[in-house]
């Protein structure tokens, strides 16, 4: 049976999203920069994110943080 996929913590996701603009907000490109800003803003709305969202999220920040 598969897993059922739960969301990290919102401290994780703060994390990703803080490391995401303090090191990289230069080399993000528009769509990833639109990305970012919407996740930023449901986060800090107390909404939740999709899993998609979340895979999308953490892609970036592995890809842009060192």
């Amino acid at each position: 049976m598969s897993r059922i996929w739960q969301s990290q913590p919102r401290e994780v996701l703060q994390s990703w999203l803080d490391a995401i603009l303090e090191e990289a907000s230069d080399d993000l490109n528009d769509w990833e920069s639109h990305f970012i800003s919407d996740i930023t803003v449901r986060l800090a709305n107390g909404w939740s994110i999709t899993e998609l969202q979340e895979r999308k999220l953490e892609s970036i920040y592995a890809e842009k943080t060192k």
